[in-house]
């Protein structure tokens, strides 16, 4: 049994700025929001703030190359 070759496709995107923005910008979200948590048992008030925002930004960082961005996508 013979299996398909999948082909590249000519239009594959990757030097677009919607690649940059679904790889390197989650990364950085990822990052500061580990930082996020890290900051967070060590600032005294602003810690449960703090610690909101790592989830905030580890989140968003997870939903951007998921969700939003083929969403963004689809409607174009």
């Amino acid at each position: 049994m013979s299996y398909p070759v999948i082909e590249r496709r000519e239009d594959d995107g990757s030097g677009t700025p919607g690649r940059m923005l679904s790889v390197v910008f989650p990364a950085i979200l990822f990052l500061l929001g580990l930082a996020l948590f890290t900051v967070a048992f060590n600032v005294g008030d602003w810690g449960p703030w703090a610690f909101s925002g790592g989830i905030i930004a580890i989140s968003l960082s997870f939903a951007i190359p998921t969700t939003i961005l083929p969403a963004l996508e689809d409607r174009a």
